[in-house]
């Protein structure tokens, strides 16, 4: 039988503690609790009352007959950082040394005010070559600190600090199937994404936007009529009113035949969904970047399933929302595979107590400096007894043996030394590679996060240009990384204003085209010189971003040869479209013709 240890995840609205046996794969929960944490003492995963927060942990631990005083914690907070890095295959005696010598590459922050831990997610061995796969983690030291003063306050001794996002990916590992899988976890203030490849961590990814965010937009709408976190939260979890899209398109209302006071009714909760299913577009837009950079990196795999766990994972059709929008396919997880309760345990639902039992298994550590310097000074001074003993046994050894076979040995130590002095600075010139490496690779994800559509503006005019009937001209043009906006002027004709939006949907980077605000100017006795002024929108295929910033980046090189081999040739085809200012007005290509 393990050891048994409690372990505690302190949330913004409520605290689960699970007491097991640490260590283990699949762990064995020999009780669990959850209890709501006392208003407004947590903010962002730090404890700010942590006598009541302490006098409350140990009341529900009494009530529970909990008496373990180890504990490990798992905490979530916008304030950690982490990446994934690949670095020499080393004894795990020197990881943090080497670690700590690269952390200003691996982080761009004040590393002096973090405390960096890792995990070993994977041991690369080649012929070639032996590496090892890290996860690292940076935490402010402030907020490790914390969690260790409230753990004395509360009579307990810290075993480990873990990162949620961890604890996640360590429950799920070789239970979710082979292949790629993503988890989806929506904690209160937070969203962790975990790519996990075959069993193993591929990309992991915080986004600072949770549940609190969708409960907030359900408080500050007077249509649902919702006075505390506890409400709103019921209400999510109970009734439908998360859309199945983000964009509902078109008014579902139109259809609609009752009376004024029951229509505006509808009306009222229709529009209040829609503002609750918005506040979820910037997770979505987010996991959909996340999923985005890792098929960029890895065109040839495919992603399963989307598993979907924590408190927003429970509000009611948030599941079909990520299915749609993503396009994969997605699941919640109600119960553990691989984990064993105690019987009696009546529990609503096992997936509560995900990330608190996978801290268990391979807590990350985070240690503050005063602790790891402490421990370190032990070691050595434990090192030191060790090797003085070692010392006088092989001392007197030698004075028995001969004086012959001492010279001997020394002689053979030193020339064994002395090569290994010759060959060390190699593992230093690895190590700098590998940290320029992952730099690089950072630094280029950081620039994939700047595509915008607007690379093929100029590309876009052009095939506007090309299809614009001749009597149709473009007054002015918008855009943003969306869509564009032209403001068209033509001679009455709804057949060529159908006309040219098959042609626009038929241009490669134009997702979709419809027209608006159809005005019919007509001057006075003269009705065969009518005009119609009507605005077209045209959304980007979100699809071809990425793709369609290359092929706009080489059409720019190309016209720079063609310009600096043929100065006087004029352009042709976008002679009557401008885009030195996207609001100015256009002429169409009928203007040259």
């Amino acid at each position: 039988m393990g050891k048994k240890v409690l372990s505690i995840e302190v949330g913004l609205h409520s605290v689960k503690v699970c007491e097991l046996e640490a260590g283990k794969k699949n762990p064995h929960v020999l009780n669990c609790i959850t209890f709501d944490t006392p208003e407004n003492i947590v903010e962002d995963g730090f404890i700010l009352d942590k006598d009541l927060m302490a006098q409350t942990l140990k009341s529900q631990l009494e009530s529970a007959k909990m008496n373990t005083k180890e504990a490990i914690f798992t905490i979530a907070s916008t304030k950690l950082a982490n990446r994934e890095v690949v670095i020499p295959g080393v004894p795990d005696s020197k990881i943090q040394s080497i670690i700590d010598a690269s952390a200003t590459e691996y982080f761009p922050l004040d590393v002096s005010e973090y405390t960096i831990s890792y995990t070993i997610l994977e041991k690369i061995n080649t012929k070639e070559e032996k590496k090892l796969k890290l996860l690292l983690l940076a935490a402010p030291n402030n907020l490790i600190k914390n969690i260790y003063s409230f753990a004395e306050i509360a009579g307990l001794q810290v075993n480990a600090i873990d990162y949620i996002g961890n604890s996640t990916y360590r429950i799920l590992k070789g239970k979710i199937g082979t292949g790629v899988n993503v988890s989806v976890q929506i904690n209160d203030q937070t969203t962790v994404v975990n790519v996990i490849e075959n069993d193993k961590l591929a990309l992991q990814r915080t986004i600072s936007y949770g549940a609190m965010n969708i409960v907030s937009a359900v408080l500050d709408n007077t249509v649902f009529e919702k006075n505390s976190t506890k409400e709103a939260i019921e209400l999510l979890m109970q009734e439908g009113i998360i859309n199945a899209h983000l964009d509902m398109g078109g008014d579902a209302s139109s259809n609609i035949s009752m009376s004024p006071n029951g229509y505006d009714k509808i009306m009222r909760e229709m529009r209040g969904r829609e503002e609750v299913t918005n506040t979820i577009q910037y997770i979505m837009n987010n996991i959909n970047r996340v999923l985005d950079y890792y098929m960029s990196r890895n065109s040839d795999k495919r992603i399963n399933t989307i598993y979907l766990i924590g408190i927003g994972a429970k509000f009611k059709g948030i599941d079909v929302l990520m299915a749609n929008e993503t396009g994969f396919d997605v699941k919640k997880i109600d119960s553990l595979f691989g984990v064993t309760f105690n019987k009696g345990l009546n529990l609503v639902s096992q997936a509560d107590y995900l990330s608190a039992i996978g801290a268990s298994i391979a807590p990350v550590g985070f240690v503050p400096e005063e602790a790891r310097n402490a421990n370190n000074s032990g070691g050595e001074s434990k090192a030191f007894m060790i090797l003085f003993g070692g010392a006088c046994i092989i001392g007197a050894a030698l004075i028995i043996g001969s004086f012959a076979n001492l010279q001997i040995a020394r002689m053979k130590g030193d020339s064994l030394q002395k090569e290994i002095d010759q060959k060390k600075y190699i593992e230093d010139v690895y190590a700098s590679h590998q940290a320029a490496k992952e730099s690089y690779e950072y630094t280029r994800y950081m620039y994939n996060q700047t595509s915008n559509r607007n690379f093929q503006l100029n590309e876009f005019l052009e095939m506007v240009a090309k299809v614009m009937p001749n009597n149709m001209q473009v007054l002015s043009i918008t855009s943003d990384s969306n869509s564009i906006s032209m403001n068209i002027e033509a001679k009455s004709n709804k057949y060529s204003i159908t006309e040219l939006l098959l042609q626009l949907k038929k241009i490669p980077s134009v997702a979709n085209a419809t027209v608006s605000n159809i005005t019919e100017n007509e001057e006075e006795g003269d009705k065969n010189n009518a005009k119609e002024t009507f605005t077209v929108v045209c959304d980007y295929n979100p699809y071809n971003a990425f793709i369609d910033e290359n092929i706009a980046l080489k059409d720019e090189e190309v016209k720079e040869i063609e310009e600096i081999t043929e100065p006087d040739t004029q352009q042709s085809g976008n002679a009557g479209v401008s885009t030195e200012n996207t609001t100015a007005p256009v002429a169409s290509s009928a203007a040259t013709e």
